[in-house]
């Protein structure tokens, strides 16, 4: 009843649009209201401007506008966390949860209850998920090649299609700058860290060029308390070193009205798989790939015409000397997407288009048809009405299985809503309400033995209410959830021995997210900037009302997440403080404890010239506190890093 409700909602929806339209398109395009607050009351504070995404609606909206929470992690995120790794920039500001096996091992992304392969990741605007195992691991995703990271909260299957249950995460590379700039930075630190990074830009005739490199390795081999040893003694983590390399270029150019855009980025790990408390492990693992994507951005008459495409080959190769194991995995993507803005009438802005990728693998355990097709059309619209903004979307996504001889069919409405109550202060009310989706992965599908390639599709409804207020000086939202997940993928052990996935699983998420920001500036020479995100969520497995583990939490997932952090700046000088504590994890077994981590940077600057140099000490673990995120694998105690920077 639900899904009929909100289908017919979408289609009133833009049918008035469509008819608004009509008796207003000569009027020209829609003006933005979007309001500046008033400091003129506040002489002494720093204003926080309002950002603008993409991510939330396809079209350029102020975040406060937007139907739905997004969070946005800049330069000075990166500056304040000293993230290396997108897993580690989420993991200390944003508002979810990250799960890592130890400091160099896998990390996946867990939003609103949801699992790693229900939350999608985009690189400028393209899907980059592995389609064999359907995540990636966020580890691997340096910062040093990033301008900004967009986190969208809720349904994201209206607008980018498969996996947008939790939501979405995209990733926005530096882009090419005409004028000539020159970054550098070394770090060092302790047990066996150290590495660097590099960054240029400049321009040589109509193109503009930016390239970056790094690299970090690490020995990994601090030592940790073992539990399960009598009595309980300190031991050193053996095998659990790392080695990172990447290498990025992207190259502008703007001829008539096209604006062209073409980059690439290869990247390359290797590391060691360190065993579980207790155990021992010779095992290692490859990952590389290589990236190339361009998009050309064409200035029409009528609107804009965005025509991309991307190409993505990896290879994982993984060896365990004790299981006689040595295996090579290869997957290959390719997309091309093309879609088109335009204003309509004094009220409207749409977006529209397709998008068409192709997948395949290639493992020993997989089957020779490990392939998928898919295409899609989408349309999103956002529709101002005096203070009330609608936001509409309807997405359409087709799958081509040729194990099956069969195809899928998915179709994700979504309908946004927000009302700006307020203008100084700025205060907003955002609602949604909207369908997702995730296809199952080639591993699920055609893994040998076990695959099941008639598997269906994963379903949710997802829906959420939230207050958004900015004023001068600060900026605080916060946002009530519910999703219901049908269909979800269980891989369940069989008769014969092997493990089968199936749809067997469903889920009821409710939950809350909050974030504030402030940003005092009470003398010219310092300034404070305390920051907090927290998450409530109860996620629990509704699948079969009667049987054993209805109505029960899922596993692994904390219940309560806060993260505050405060930054001081004083002349060159600044200290940025942070935490995370992660409440409690239910298992099959009982429950993990709650865990506060701290962490505190002292950075100083100075220019010479046109010079900036600058340094940053950095006490990781500050607490000292013994802790694990995934069982088996301890976390780092407290430990030093320095990290030194030049820029031109």
């Amino acid at each position: 009843m639900m899904h009929r409700t909100l289908l017919i909602l979408w289609a009133l929806t833009l049918a008035g649009s469509l008819c608004a339209a009509r008796t207003t398109c000569a009027q020209g395009a829609p003006r933005d209201t979007t309001t500046t607050p008033d400091t003129s009351r506040a002489p002494l504070m720093e204003a926080v401007l309002p950002r603008l995404t993409v991510m939330a609606t396809r079209l350029p909206t102020a975040a406060a506008q937007a139907p739905a929470r997004i969070a946005t992690f800049d330069s000075t995120a990166l500056l304040t966390t000293g993230a290396r790794s997108v897993a580690t920039l989420l993991r200390e500001r944003a508002a979810l949860h990250v799960r890592r096996y130890g400091p160099g091992g896998l990390a996946s992304v867990s939003m609103r209850g949801t699992g790693a392969a229900q939350t999608l990741v985009l690189l400028d605007g393209h899907r980059i998920v592995d389609p064999q195992l359907g995540q990636l691991d966020w580890t691997l995703l340096p910062t040093v090649l990033l301008q900004q990271a967009e986190v969208l909260h809720g349904p994201a299957s209206a607008l980018y299609g498969s996996s947008g249950i939790g939501g979405a995460v995209n990733l926005q590379t530096v882009a090419p700058q005409p004028a000539f700039r020159l970054k550098t930075q070394l770090h060092a630190g302790a047990f066996g860290a150290r590495g660097g990074s590099g960054l240029i830009t400049g321009r040589a005739g109509p193109l503009s060029t930016v390239a970056a490199v790094s690299y970090r390795q690490a020995a990994g081999d601090y030592s940790y308390r073992n539990e399960a040893r009598f009595p309980p003694t300190r031991v050193e983590r053996t095998n659990a070193d790392r080695q990172f390399a990447n290498a990025y270029v992207a190259t502008a150019v703007t001829t008539g009205a096209h604006r062209i855009r073409v980059s690439g980025w290869w990247s390359q790990a290797e590391r060691g798989i360190p065993a579980a408390v207790g155990g021992t492990s010779a095992a290692r693992q490859w990952d590389e790939s290589v990236r190339l994507w361009a998009t050309d951005t064409w200035q029409r008459p009528w609107g804009t015409l965005d025509i991309g495409g991307l190409v993505q080959h990896k290879t994982l190769r993984y060896v365990d000397p004790a299981q006689n194991l040595a295996t090579t995995g290869r997957t290959w993507l390719a997309s091309v997407d093309v879609t088109a803005r335009r204003p309509w009438g004094n009220r409207w802005r749409v977006a529209f288009g397709g998008d068409a990728r192709g997948v395949t693998a290639q493992h020993p355990q997989l089957a020779t048809a490990a392939r998928e097709g898919h295409a899609s059309l989408f349309a999103s619209g956002s529709g101002r009405y005096g203070r009330l903004t609608v936001h509409p979307a309807l997405r359409v996504d087709g799958y081509a299985r040729p194990a099956s001889n069969a195809s899928a069919v998915a179709i994700s409405p979504r309908l946004g809503l927000n009302w700006q109550v307020a203008r100084a202060p700025l205060v907003a009310l955002k609602a949604q309400v909207g369908r997702a989706f995730r296809m199952p992965t080639l591993n699920d599908r055609y893994w040998q033995p076990g695959g099941n390639p008639q598997l269906a599709p994963e379903r949710s409804w997802n829906t959420d209410v939230g207050a958004y207020v900015r004023g001068g000086w600060y900026r605080m939202e916060v946002t009530a959830f519910a999703n219901w997940r049908y269909n979800q993928i269980v891989w369940t052990p069989q008769p014969a021995g092997y493990w089968r996935p199936q749809n067997v699983q469903n889920v009821r998420a409710l939950g809350l997210e909050a974030s504030a920001e402030l940003h005092w500036t009470p003398a010219a020479s310092w300034s404070l900037r305390p920051r907090v995100a927290a998450t409530y969520t109860n996620a629990r497995d509704r699948s079969v009302r009667g049987r054993p583990g209805y109505n029960t939490r899922l596993p692994f997932l904390p219940v309560t997440t806060i993260k505050p952090s405060l930054t001081v700046q004083w002349h060159r000088w600044a200290l940025d403080l942070s935490s995370r504590y992660i409440g409690a994890r239910p298992t099959g077994d009982g429950t993990r404890e709650p865990y506060l981590v701290t962490d505190a940077h002292l950075r100083w600057h100075t220019h010479i010239a046109q010079t900036r140099l600058g340094a940053t000490l950095q006490l990781r673990n500050a607490l000292n506190t013994q802790y694990t995120v995934a069982d088996g694998h301890p976390m780092p105690p407290r430990h030093l890093r320095i990290t030194v920077r030049l820029s031109l």
